[in-house]
C-alpha cells in the first residue's frame, strides 16, 4: 500500500470496525436498543463527567436542543444526574449515575469479550501487529481532535 492510500484505507477499516463494534454491542439486562444518538451521548457523559450539553452538543455536532432532548429522556431513564454547575447556576452539568455506570460497565464487558473472541481466531502474528499499532492509533486520535477555542 502507498502512503498516498493509507488515509482512504485507515478510514474505511476504522468506519467498519465502528459499524461492526455498535453491531455487536448488545444493551444491559432489563434495558432496550437505544438510538446511536443516545449511545453516543451515554459514552461522553461516561468519558467526560460533568460536561454541559452546550459542550455535548458541539463535541457529537449536534443542535443543543437535540442534545437537550435526549438528555431529558436519559434522566428520566435514569442514566444521567442534572447537576447545577457550581461557577454559574443557569448551566448544568451532566453526571453518570450508578445506573449508568453499572450498565456501562456491563456493555462492555460484554463488548470487550467479543471482541477478545474476534481476536481469537486471528493469528498470533497479526494479534501482535494490531497491538503494536494501538500507541500510534492512539497518536492519530490525538492529531485529529478538533482544536479547542
Amino acid at each position: 500500500m502507498t502512503a498516498a492510500e493509507l488515509p482512504a484505507e485507515l478510514t474505511r477499516v476504522i468506519w467498519t470496525l465502528h459499524r461492526r463494534l455498535l453491531q455487536a454491542q448488545r444493551p444491559p439486562a432489563d434495558e432496550n436498543i437505544r438510538p446511536p444518538a443516545q449511545v453516543e451521548l451515554l459514552h461522553l457523559v461516561a468519558d467526560e463527567p460533568g460536561i454541559t450539553v452546550r459542550q455535548a452538543a458541539e463535541a457529537l455536532r449536534m443542535q443543543p436542543h437535540n442534545v437537550s432532548s435526549l438528555v431529558t429522556k436519559l434522566v428520566k431513564d435514569g442514566f444521567f444526574l442534572r447537576v447545577p454547575d457550581p461557577s454559574d447556576r443557569r448551566f448544568v452539568q451532566l453526571h453518570p449515575t450508578p445506573k449508568m455506570l453499572e450498565a456501562s460497565k456491563q456493555a462492555s464487558t460484554d463488548l470487550y469479550a467479543g471482541v477478545a473472541e474476534a481476536l481469537s481466531h486471528l493469528s498470533d502474528v497479526s494479534t501482535e501487529r494490531i497491538a503494536s499499532a494501538l500507541p500510534d492509533l492512539w497518536k492519530l486520535t490525538e492529531q485529529l481532535a478538533p482544536v479547542q477555542s
